[in-house]
């Protein structure tokens, strides 16, 4: 069973498509696409499954990052950080 799997993944090849789906797939989450490129990518993701895998782990993991509780960092926090980057950068 595994070894069909792999056999059918090696035959598919990302072409150009693929390329532009990854790198829109923010956009098409958050509903920042145009019409015609959200269509392009509905299109795309119902014929090629790794691009809709894809697409709906990243919905998942945008999804979970918006519904954790959001904090604001200890007091001195971010001049703390600053000071610890310039050190490490020597300055």
């Amino acid at each position: 069973m595994v070894s069909r799997l792999i056999g059918i993944f090696k035959r598919m090849r990302a072409d150009d498509d693929c390329d532009e789906v990854r790198g829109t797939s923010s956009d098409y989450i958050d509903g920042e696409l145009s019409e015609a490129g959200t269509a392009k990518v509905r299109a795309h993701i119902l014929k090629c499954g790794p691009c809709e895998a894809f697409i709906n782990t990243l919905r998942a993991t945008v999804s979970l990052l918006r519904s954790t509780a959001k904090e604001e960092p200890p007091s001195g926090f971010k001049q703390r950080l600053r000071d610890r980057l310039d050190q490490g950068r020597g300055n």
